[in-house]
């Protein structure tokens, strides 16, 4: 048999991963095996097993690439580069992208799987880990992006970075369980001037000086 080439490869992960998204969202995560990927997409068990450990590894894999997709990753990993002149318009920029297109993203289906992972719904101990450990990225980018902001004179030295940074993450969170709940009221407009709210209030996050 010949070998595959790259390419194939590729078009193979991508046949799994569109079939994946379809089934998690028509049958749910849970009721769906590997099994039942490895018939939709056209391909054998192995072909899963060479490019995802396991299902939750495919589910990961799933949401990072939608993010990716929907440009709710470079941005941030822009805002954390030391050669960036504009941090906080990374950040900013960022930001907006999740009320654009991602709105819609995060009242599907698989939104609903991701937060179930996170919340410790689906009861996967791995999986509730690795949604985590992308929560704890995401907020790793935030200090560094917001390190640079300080840097380039956006915001006060004396910000509390870690603070300021879990504060957009809370307020990013807060956001997509608020448009799960309540789509139409969450328009553009109204997201944008809660993100801009939220940038010029970092100014106000000092370090606690008492802690040192």
């Amino acid at each position: 048999m010949p070998k595959r080439t790259h390419e194939e490869a590729l078009q193979t992960k991508k046949q799994i991963m569109d079939a994946a998204v379809t089934l998690f969202s028509s049958k749910g995560y849970e009721k769906t095996s590997l099994s039942d990927v490895a018939r939709a997409a056209g391909v054998t068990r192995g072909a899963i097993y060479w490019h995802f450990e396991n299902k939750g590894e495919l589910l990961i894999e799933l949401l990072q690439a939608i993010a990716k997709d929907k440009n709710l990753v470079e941005p941030l990993l822009d805002s954390a580069k030391e050669s960036e002149f504009d941090p906080l318009g990374c950040i900013r920029k960022w930001l907006y992208a999740h009320g654009t297109e991602a709105n819609l993203l995060f009242v599907s289906e698989i939104a609903k799987i991701g937060l179930s992972a996170l919340l410790e719904i689906i009861g996967e101990e791995e999986l509730h880990y690795r949604m985590h450990e992308l929560v704890r990225n995401r907020v790793y980018y935030l200090k560094e992006g917001i390190k640079n902001a300080i840097r380039r004179r956006q915001l006060p030295a004396d910000v509390d970075v870690e603070l300021a940074a879990e504060a957009i993450n809370l307020m990013l969170v807060g956001y997509v369980l608020a448009v799960r709940k309540d789509k139409a009221f969450w328009t553009l407009n109204r997201y944008y001037r809660l993100v801009d709210a939220c940038l010029i209030s970092l100014v106000s996050i000092k370090r606690d000086m008492n802690s040192y």
